[in-house]
């Protein structure tokens, strides 16, 4: 039967890493009779490897006010679109992180797809990564401190209430994979965990093939394993602060978080903490035990816990530690001396273009000189052709006097 592979998140569980690989193979995978497409829609700050994002891409009027209907116009042709794919391939995936928190903010979208799929005569099944919540938490603020579409501002713990406040369900993974069974079945529900141990092979490109049905085999491209480097605790307040000045372009966050990336390692090394202390994380967890227990019986038909129960104890960060300081030192001395650096290059390029344009000037000079010599003999030349007989007359004259 066609098959729609859905691939829903969660967010900051590798899923770069898989779009990344699917956009990269798409070749290969076509000849397996998959298609990873690639849709002609464009959002800000949106890769096309989340192919998927025109499903909630939010569209705006002039005013700035949310056009509705628009953003339900461009699912439809949208869906059109990856619909047309079935007359060539059996299997589609699309991909798209945010949908797992999507589900409840988009209540429409679910139904909409299943009643799209029961039209159309095929079937989608959908693929989610659970991450252990407290990781994923610490994980998504960092990784919103550091990007500039989100440049978080509020501190971890404040963050953490709102989440458990307005959006619980984001952390609610049996609830949440209840109500997305209910409308899609059980069976086309794909639950897998983000946890390199029980991946495939430990690989999380491997472990998404096996989902669809596929081999990692010699065939496919491997990309060179990126490290997306997390900030330290003490960077990520720094970067924090950092967002609130709102003056700052896109390439100047940009510019300043490199700094951060390339410090945090020695900042971790310096001051090994968390953003929760052991006795928090235990009591965090434990409102998920449950769920989490259900999750991994029903979904996973295993006996195993969902995630890990070991915790790190850990220091929990303290903003008054004796590092930031530090930190903060290093930082601006990295800066600092960027731009001297950036400068010293700037004036010696300054020097080496004012001697090329001394030496251009004395060129220029020496072409002056002689395109006026040569402007003087074509004025003697043009004036012999106008008067030959005076010419001649001259020249004898001339000779005359010589002798």
């Amino acid at each position: 039967m066609k098959t729609l592979y859905l691939h829903i998140g969660m967010p900051k569980t590798g899923t770069s890493s898989i779009q990344k690989f699917l956009l990269s193979n798409h070749l290969i995978l076509e000849q397996h009779g998959y298609v990873f497409p690639k849709l002609p829609y464009q959002y800000p700050f949106i890769y096309q490897n989340r192919n998927a994002y025109f499903m909630i891409g939010k569209q705006y009027n002039e005013d700035d006010s949310r056009n509705r209907v628009l953003e339900k116009e461009i699912l439809k042709k949208g869906m059109e679109t990856v619909y047309s794919y079935f007359e060539k391939y059996d299997n589609i995936i699309l991909s798209e992180e945010t949908l797992w928190r999507a589900f409840r903010t988009h209540r429409y979208l679910f139904p909409y797809l299943r009643k799209h799929a029961k039209n159309h005569g095929y079937r989608i099944q959908i693929i989610v990564y659970l991450r252990r919540q407290d990781e994923y938490q610490i994980s998504l603020w960092k990784q919103n401190v550091k990007h500039p579409k989100t440049a978080q501002t509020l501190p971890f713990e404040e963050r953490l209430n709102e989440v458990m406040t307005k959006e619980p369900f984001t952390l609610q993974y049996a609830d949440t994979l209840d109500e997305i069974s209910d409308i899609f079945g059980r069976d086309n529900l794909i639950v897998r965990r983000y946890d390199r141990s029980f991946w495939k092979n430990e690989s999380i490109v491997d472990d998404f093939l096996d989902c669809i049905g596929l081999t990692h085999t010699a065939e496919y491209i491997d990309l060179p394993r990126e490290i997306n480097t997390s900030l330290s605790e003490n960077m990520a307040q720094i970067k924090r602060i950092i967002n609130k000045e709102q003056s700052f372009s896109k390439e100047e966050n940009a510019f300043l978080l490199q700094f951060m990336r390339d410090l945090s390692p020695e900042s971790e090394k310096q001051y090994p903490c968390s953003m929760l202390s052991a006795d928090e994380t235990r009591a965090f967890l434990a409102q998920f035990t449950e769920g989490n227990d259900r999750v991994a019986k029903e979904y996973l038909h295993d006996e195993k816990p969902l995630f890990s129960t070991e915790i790190n104890e850990l220091e929990k960060w303290n903003p008054d530690n004796p590092y930031m300081i530090e930190d903060l030192i290093r930082f601006f001395s990295a800066v600092s001396m960027n731009l001297r650096r950036e400068n010293n290059r700037l004036q010696d390029e300054l020097i080496r273009t004012r001697t090329d344009l001394k030496r251009l000037n004395e060129e220029i000079s020496d072409l002056r000189t002689v395109v006026k010599n040569e402007q003087r003999l074509f004025r003697l030349f043009k004036y012999k052709l106008k008067h030959p007989f005076r010419a001649i007359l001259n020249r004898i004259f001339h000779r005359s006097n010589d002798s």
